[in-house]
Formats: C-alpha cells, sequence, structure tokens
C-alpha cells in the first residue's frame, strides 16, 4: 500500500514557520529515535498508509498543541479546589492530616520537602508544588490512613466533597465519581504528553477498556474547565490548536478503535 503523505507540498528547505508536519523530516531522524519509542507510530503508519517519521513529527506537534490546553486546565483545577479548600479548612488546610489518606499526606509531605517550605512560607508555595496527580486524587472515593489496627478510611465523600469541593465545580453534575472520571482521563492525556509518549492513535485511560480518541480526549479536557468556568473553556475550544491540527491531518492521528 503507497504510503499518503501527512505534508502539503512545503519542501523541507522552506521558511522556519511552517508546521513541523507541514515538513518532511530528514531521514536522519530515524536513527536518533528508539525502536520502542516508535512502535505505536509504526503500527499506526502501517494502518493509515502514512509515513512513520511523519506521523511521529504529527505527533510532537499534537502534543505541543494539547500541552497549551493543558497548562490552563491545570492551573485553574487546582486553584479552584485551593480556594474551596481554604475557604472552609484555612489556608494551610494541608496540615490537617484527619482529613487525607495516606497517598494525600504522601504526597503533601513530598511537596513540602521539594519545595523546601518553612512554616514561615506562604501556603502557594506548597500548593504550586502538589501534582496534578495529587488534584485527581483528593476527587476519588479516598483511602485507608496510619497503620493497623488503628488504620480507618478516610471518605473523601464525606471529608472533602460534600464540605467543600462540589463548589469548585459550579457547573458539574455534581457527583464526585463523574468529577474524578473526568479528570482522570485528562490527567492521563497530561501523563502521556508530559512523558513524550506518543498520542497518535488515542489515549489509554487506566482502568478503561478502549483508548480514547484525540478529539474525544480534546474534549474532556475543555469539558473538565467547563465544570468550573463556562466562559473560559469556550474561549479555550476557540484558541486551541488542536482541532485545526486534526482537521488538517486526516485519520491519522483521530486514534485507532
Amino acid at each position: 500500500m503507497p504510503q499518503q503523505r501527512l505534508t502539503r507540498g512545503v519542501p523541507s528547505h522552506s521558511i522556519a514557520s511552517v508546521p513541523y508536519h507541514q515538513t518532511s523530516p530528514p531521514p536522519s531522524l530515524a536513527n536518533l529515535l528508539s525502536v520502542e519509542r516508535m512502535t505505536t507510530v509504526h503500527r499506526i503508519s502501517a494502518v493509515q498508509g502514512v509515513s512513520a517519521l511523519e506521523l511521529y513529527v504529527l505527533d510532537v506537534e499534537l502534543s505541543s498543541a494539547f500541552m497549551a490546553d493543558l497548562a490552563l486546565t491545570e492551573v485553574v483545577l487546582r486553584n479552584s479546589m485551593n480556594d474551596q479548600l481554604s475557604a472552609h479548612f484555612g489556608a494551610d488546610w494541608y496540615r490537617r492530616d484527619a482529613l487525607f489518606d495516606e497517598r494525600s499526606r504522601t504526597a503533601i509531605k513530598r511537596a513540602w520537602k521539594d519545595g523546601k517550605c518553612t512554616d514561615e512560607a506562604p501556603p502557594g508555595k506548597l500548593v504550586a508544588r502538589l501534582t496534578l496527580g495529587f488534584w485527581v486524587g483528593l476527587l476519588d472515593s479516598g483511602g485507608r490512613a496510619d497503620n493497623p489496627p488503628h488504620d480507618r478510611k478516610r471518605s473523601y465523600d464525606n471529608l472533602l466533597w460534600r464540605p467543600c469541593l462540589r463548589h469548585a465545580f459550579p457547573n458539574g453534575t455534581g457527583k464526585r465519581s463523574d468529577q474524578h472520571t473526568l479528570a482522570k482521563r485528562v490527567q492521563a492525556l497530561r501523563n502521556r504528553v508530559a512523558h513524550h509518549e506518543p498520542v497518535v492513535g488515542g489515549v489509554p485511560i487506566p482502568g478503561g477498556a478502549r483508548r480514547r480518541s484525540l478529539p474525544e480526549v480534546h474534549h474532556d479536557t475543555l469539558n473538565l474547565v467547563k465544570t468550573i468556568d463556562h466562559e473560559l473553556a469556550t474561549w479555550m475550544g476557540q484558541q486551541s490548536g488542536v482541532p485545526s491540527l486534526l482537521r488538517t491531518t486526516g485519520k491519522a492521528a483521530q486514534g485507532l478503535p
């Protein structure tokens, strides 16, 4: 099956401002990419009948476009949740061990240590060090804390969601499990992009039966923001570079079943 071109006839020596996916990458790039990194790309390129190198470069550009959306989304999620925790428990809510399971406590301690925080440091210093995984974890049902025989379940529904975190998502369904599912999908996309894993072919979701296609995870990202702020989500949808990339490159980047 002859390979299709992802490019639009732009010569590789053309002006530097031309997007990566509109030029042919030099063949030497193939020698600088590991077999493991290219496995997914080769599989998809064979199915779609396109150049593996061009598909890899498109993947880099898609990841870059997604990261712009994700950067805004992560900060908005963090700040909205922190605002509600601070309003209900005080700005130093992270000191209240009784609220958190062992996993969340460990994440707080790690952020405190890595950020070289002190008692005199403003709360925002620690909050900024807490990872997306920490915030998404606060939206699940909660785990266990302490050691046997004194360990007990920390119910995040009762401790966090009903008292305050539900107010961080005024446009959501009101169900913690729905908010967690949505946030977990966005986290899976963020981790894949941040770790330079391929996104063409779709994004695997932990515990999910199939990969979510790129249009689906883009919708997930905007939908997560929408649960916090309608206007911001609309603006991001208008400014995002992801839809135009997906439109101009056809089915190659849409994701496999």
